[in-house]
């Protein structure tokens, strides 16, 4: 910080005026600024106030201490500015820059005057503490109390914090499961239950419609970013988020398209595109690349979310450069990503290694759903097959339970084999962006890492030169690259049978003549201390540190 307003009040219970926080406070960590030997941490912090209660005579401040040894008692104060305001709620943001220390450094902040909240930024040139999740949340079908609620792991996440503070938080998508729009809605839940698809595909997406889904998804959010360990956690260690399909509702982008044009379904994507950028981004539609640096936009709006995609570059300290790619905004069944946008993509990445200066020996990339992960074609083949239609026809009566979904009639876990990188429709597509990542890595001299999630199951693949080509350690490989998965830190792990089906699926794949790929045998023993025979694939809720 570079100036500090006045002593800090250490004790301070309630908010002065009056404040009724509907969400928040949630922290948004938006990338390093530098100005000459400096380093300037970015970010905000973001509340939703219940405004019929709220006293906005003065409008919210926020006070903000850096805890270090030349400014102990000293206090910054930052204007909050109304982001977005509907439905008797506003959402206020505070823009906060934090000049980094020799070391790490504890910053406090309070609004209006209310209770103190901590986190933490590292030390000037230092590789920031970094935690990782995906899946927080649970499936329609899942119970909760069976799980003991979504505690356990973030009190987990918490309790490393307390050890070792975390100074980012990535979210790998599914940060929040809004499926339950099926079931608490109205006129949604009946549009979703029509049997004729002529009716579905052009049933008009009306002023009401729009309006319930509005309050669903803004109700959902405040609740879910406001309760538990979760909430704890998103006020203490920054965010840095990607989204992908149960942000918006299960299988989005994966149906058919005919389906996925449809005026409700398209309707659906932008309400949820709407609140996913305000409670997870702290941002609008309104904001892009010329006022916030750390965003990179897509070519085109993409062909269901009328909006271009958001994938957002960031410094996680001097050697680490992170990129988030948002590969749910422009999907499509074939397609992930845009020729186009993936040029912006390379351009960028290129740019910002460059204008390193050779700083940058790091590179994490975060895809929602894994890359190097066993194949799934068999069952893939199987559901698609016109075998299969008397099933699907028995399904649609009921019969059978949830086999088909409801949204198009096709079988329930096809949306989930169609998101997946080695899916038919996307493998000519994943296997040129490995390619390109490959050289760019023989360019550049930076290691790349790949962080997935979406699967519920603990594991990393690669990808790797074989042996007989004599490139000598990992070292030298400029073609390895680990894919890290992580994935559910709340929601269930799927039974073992079905990891011990997939590990029998894992053997080393030839991406082309010169890339192999499979899987690390990595777990020797399970959580409860015993032997596993599985070691590729851990079956439980899991969560990522890394760590330097």
């Amino acid at each position: 910080m570079p100036q500090l307003d006045g002593p800090y009040e250490e004790e301070a219970k309630h908010f002065r005026p009056p404040l009724f926080l509907k969400c928040g406070p949630l922290l948004r960590y938006t990338g390093l600024r530098r100005n000459g030997p400096r380093e300037i941490w970015r970010g905000s912090i973001l509340i939703v106030t219940d405004d019929r209660q709220s006293d906005f005579s003065s409008g919210p401040p926020s006070r903000v201490r850096a805890r270090s040894g030349e400014t102990t008692g000293r206090y910054r104060e930052v204007r909050g500015f109304r982001l977005h305001a509907e439905r008797g709620v506003t959402f206020w943001r505070f823009n906060v820059e934090i000049e980094l220390a020799r070391r790490q450094t504890r910053v406090a902040y309070r609004i209006n005057r209310g209770p103190a909240v901590g986190f933490w930024v590292p030390g000037r040139g230092e590789t920031m503490n970094i935690m990782f999740h995906s899946c927080n949340g649970f499936s329609l079908s899942v119970n909760p109390d069976a799980f003991s609620g979504p505690d356990p792991l973030w009190r987990d996440v918490m309790n490393r914090h307390q050890r070792r503070p975390f100074h980012v938080m990535l979210g790998g998508g599914d940060q929040i499961y809004n499926d339950a729009v099926m079931a608490q809605t109205q006129l949604f839940r009946e549009w979703s239950a029509l049997k004729s698809a002529e009716h579905k595909h052009h049933a008009p997406f009306t002023p009401a419609l729009r309006d319930e889904l509005e309050a669903f998804y803004l109700s959902r959010y405040a609740m879910w970013f406001s309760q538990g360990l979760f909430a704890m956690a998103a006020a203490q260690i920054p965010m840095v988020n990607i989204w992908d399909d149960h942000d918006i509702i299960d299988g989005y982008g994966s149906y058919p398209h005919a389906f996925m044009r449809s005026p409700i379904f398209t309707g659906l994507g932008a309400v949820a595109f709407k609140y996913y950028m305000l409670f997870q981004h702290q941002s609008v539609v309104a904001e892009g690349e010329e006022t916030e640096s750390s965003w990179l936009l897509g070519a085109s709006p993409g062909p269901y979310i009328a909006e271009r995609s958001r994938s957002v570059f960031v410094r996680l300290g001097t050697k680490v450069g992170f990129l988030g790619l948002d590969c749910r905004t422009e999907r499509m069944r074939d397609e992930v990503l845009s020729q186009e946008t993936w040029d912006r993509v390379f351009d960028r990445l290129r740019l910002e290694i460059d204008q390193s200066g050779g700083e940058i020996k790091h590179l994490l990339i975060l895809l929602g759903v894994p890359i190097a992960y066993p194949r799934l074609n068999f069952l893939e083949n199987i559901l698609t097959s016109r075998a299969m239609d008397p099933i699907k026809a028995l399904g649609r009566t009921g019969v059978l339970g949830g086999f088909v979904n409801k949204f198009d009639g096709g079988v329930e876990i096809l949306d989930d084999l169609d998101d997946h990188w080695t899916a038919k429709h996307h493998k000519a597509e994943r296997n040129w962006f490995v390619q390109e990542l490959q050289t760019l890595a023989a360019e550049t001299s930076v290691r790349i890492t790949i962080l997935g999630g979406d699967v519920h199951l603990g594991a990393v693949g690669r990808f790797y030169t074989p042996s007989r080509l004599g490139l000598g350690g990992k070292d030298r490989d400029w073609r390895y690259m680990p894919n890290v998965i992580s994935s559910a830190i709340v929601n269930s792990p799927p039974p073992t049978a079905m990891a011990d089906l997939l590990n029998r699926r894992n053997k080393v794949h030839h991406l082309d003549s010169e890339t192999d790929e499979d899987l690390i045998p990595l777990f020797e023993r399970d959580v409860d201390g015993r032997k596993r025979n599985n070691r590729c694939l851990l079956p439980r809720r899991n969560f990522c540190t890394i760590t330097e």
